[in-house]
């Protein structure tokens, strides 16, 4: 996993005609134009002649577009409601599909005109790792692989298979490795044998430092073995990996599970899972440690660490997950509510420093809680009012800037992390409409701008479409008159 901070010299501008007013026809709704390089509408000398393809994307939380162009051509988007959208832009070598630049500006359409947008787009390293693909997984287990840029299902031999839940990586090349049943595929080829009696939860990671492959697993005196795979897009079947054996000194009466881990280089960070979730780093090269608590973080988090990744700035980006009834890391499957429960559905993206001295960013937490009522059935079918029920969940407007759940990092793009994020939220109840909240179940792609550090949804999914988990309360919603959200109902998921 690979470089999100590159050199910004040298840049060139996507320096479009000034914005301008124009009819849109009905006068009700607006558009939005884009002239790419070599354009008449473009005010620039285009100076880089290796991108020959330009994709612009233009979303908000309700609306979702992407378009392809070519160097001399405009990009239109029309029919627009108005408000404020988010404009992206990629140039890409189309020869050998590198990623020559990339830039996103926010724009307002306003009702009956034309906004012509400007788009900064700086260079990237010929070398830099990007994701060409986002692996989902549908419940109960099955994966789906997705083109990141449009959007549509590749399919890969054996690879939806359902079964054990490991999880499936991407190299720089784009080939993807998975596991199933006793071995360890490649994009449909068999590439090894391997042992899974012992893997940790998330035992693939692929490190595109070193391009190397590292599959993890315990070692029966609770050790942690790495295989280490050099070179693995071309390596043959049943290849020798080299090993690494580290002893576990933080398994201590079953208390402690490696979770999740990630490589860059010589250091590998670990993620062990107990009521205080610890991080530590170890080092090939000197055998020093270094350790880091979630509750030592500010805002103090809790809740299990469900992915990890290393940046190519050096940057440990870290999902913290914080959901379940009565339980942080007991998922509400078919769970049902009782009196004075609390919900949990929040989670974090954490950004520490190499060294894991310092914290850089938390991102999407929500320590705010929300306390509802709620509505049940007794034996002898008579309804009763629950008291409280304390939810840990996003206000309705912070929905796209919070997470319900993060899962995992599916994409690493220039400048942006995808998450895969997977939570419910509760819609409030109004007494004096006699209107009864609900819960919505949230399967979500969650993009992260890691220049402003912006959450955004990319994509939602309908739970017939695609669901990471199914989460399922029994129970309604229901306000009294007492209610601290009396009058307060909101209308919408």
């Amino acid at each position: 996993m690979k470089k999100l901070i590159f050199s910004i010299l040298p840049a060139f501008l996507f320096a479009f005609i000034s914005c301008m007013n124009m009819s849109s026809g009905s006068g009700e709704n607006g558009s939005v134009r884009v002239a790419l390089p070599g354009s008449a509408r473009a005010t620039y000398t285009y100076s880089k002649n290796n991108a020959g393809k330009f994709i612009v994307r233009l979303y908000n939380d309700d609306f979702d577009q992407t378009e392809e162009g070519a160097v001399g051509g405009v990009i239109e988007f029309g029919d627009l409601e108005p408000g404020k959208y988010t404009a992206t832009a990629e140039a890409w070598n189309a020869g050998e599909n590198i990623l020559e630049g990339s830039g996103s500006i926010e724009i307002t359409v306003r009702a009956g005109e034309t906004t012509d947008c400007n788009i900064t787009m700086i260079l990237e390293g010929e070398t830099a790792y990007y994701s060409k693909y986002m692996i989902l997984t549908n419940d109960p287990n099955v994966k789906k692989l997705y083109n990141y840029t449009t959007m549509q299902e590749i399919s890969i031999e054996d690879f939806t298979l359902g079964g054990a839940s490991y999880n499936p990586v991407e190299d720089r090349e784009g080939k993807i490795y998975y596991i199933t049943d006793v071995t360890l595929h490649r994009n449909g080829e068999l590439l090894s044998q391997i042992d899974t009696s012992n893997l940790i939860k998330n035992p693939l990671y692929y490190d595109s430092k070193t391009d190397s492959l590292w599959l993890a697993s315990f070692e029966s005196n609770f050790a942690v073995k790495f295989l280490v795979f050099k070179n693995p897009s071309a390596a043959t079947s049943n290849t020798n990996p080299s090993t690494i054996l580290y002893d576990d000194s933080y398994y201590l009466n079953n208390s402690f599970s490696c979770q999740a881990f990630a490589v860059k280089e010589d250091n590998i960070y670990i993620a062990y899972n107990n009521s205080n979730i610890l991080l530590t780093k170890k080092n090939n090269s000197s055998n020093t440690e270094a350790t880091i608590t979630l509750s030592d973080i500010t805002p103090a988090l809790s809740g299990e660490v469900t992915d990890m990744a290393v940046l190519e700035d050096g940057t440990v980006a870290v999902l913290v997950r914080s959901i379940g009834v009565t339980s942080e890391t007991k998922v509400f499957d078919y769970t049902v509510l009782n009196d004075k429960d609390t919900v949990y559905s929040r989670g974090a993206l954490v950004l520490l420093s190499s060294d894991l001295s310092k914290v850089e960013k938390v991102l999407g937490w929500t320590d705010s809680a929300r306390t509802i009522s709620a509505t049940g059935e007794d034996t002898e079918n008579t309804v009763k009012k629950w008291t409280s029920i304390t939810a840990y969940i996003p206000e309705y407007e912070e929905r796209n800037s919070h997470f319900y759940g993060p899962m995992r990092i599916v994409a690493i793009r220039p400048k942006e992390l995808v998450i895969a994020d997977c939570g419910a939220n509760f819609v409030l109840p109004d007494y004096s409409e006699k209107k009864n909240g609900s819960m919505f179940a949230h399967n979500r792609l969650m993009t992260v701008d890691l220049r402003n550090f912006a959450i955004s949804c990319k994509k939602e999914f309908s739970e017939s479409e695609l669901k990471f988990r199914n989460l399922t309360i029994s129970g309604g919603i229901e306000a009294t008159s007492s209610s601290p959200y009396y009058g307060n109902y909101v209308d919408e998921k």
